[in-house]
């Protein structure tokens, strides 16, 4: 009887031996978790420390580092764009592309800019669609009450210089990139300067850049 309780005893040592250090390793690893911060807090952490940054900065510091400064034209320039290479063209991408080129082709790589950070700030915005395709295209199925003119006037939209559209393209990569978006201080509407349209009084101009004026909601 004493032998079998011995060699169960040796048993119970031996499978205990066995289980603790796992139990103990799954206690370490439960604990670790919990002393983890989730990714959205780290995320949350993150742009909380941006924005605080960000704020300390003037406007025309934003403006400097985002590379629209009188010392910075050599270094993005339309001969930058060029060199560039062609990015793979998303749906998003065209979208963005050919509003750029439909509406300001003809401006300066600056007034290209604008009219595409416009389009970006309305993504990002809670008054207008989640996506460049459907900012565009917003308003486009009534004649002349669409929000980009180009999509309603009853023209076709045939891109014939293709040089220009294909620097326009690299020119939206960059724009969808996330970024400090500070050009036209968060203006989401804009008009030529040849015209005065009515709706312009109802929003605070934030700029001229190019033929365009450019305005936002403020509440």
């Amino acid at each position: 009887m004493l032998k079998k309780i011995q060699s169960c005893f040796c048993i119970f040592i031996i499978i205990t031996g066995l289980i603790l250090p796992v139990f103990s390793e799954e206690v370490s690893k439960k604990k670790m978790l919990e002393d983890m911060p989730d990714a959205a807090s780290v995320i949350s952490d993150a742009l909380v420390i941006d924005q605080k940054t960000l704020s300390l900065l003037n406007i025309q510091d934003l403006i400097n580092f985002s590379g629209f400064s009188q010392y910075d034209d050599k270094k993005f320039s339309f001969k930058v764009l060029d060199r560039l290479p062609m990015p793979k063209v998303t749906s998003e991408l065209r979208c963005l592309a050919e509003a750029i080129y439909f509406e300001a082709r003809g401006e300066s790589l600056i007034g290209q800019y604008a009219v595409g950070e416009v389009i970006i700030n309305r993504v990002l915005s809670e008054n207008f669609p989640n996506s460049v395709c459907k900012v565009i295209s917003e308003g486009s199925t009534r004649r002349n009450a669409c929000q980009f003119s180009y999509n309603c006037d009853g023209k076709l939209e045939i891109i014939i210089e293709k040089d220009i559209y294909k620097r326009i393209l690299k020119l939206s990569r960059l724009l969808l990139e996330p970024s400090a978006r500070v050009l036209t201080d968060g203006a989401t509407f804009y008009h030529a300067k040849i015209v005065s349209p009515s709706w312009a009084k109802k929003f605070t101009k934030t700029s001229e850049i190019g033929q365009h004026v450019f305005y936002k909601i403020v509440r």
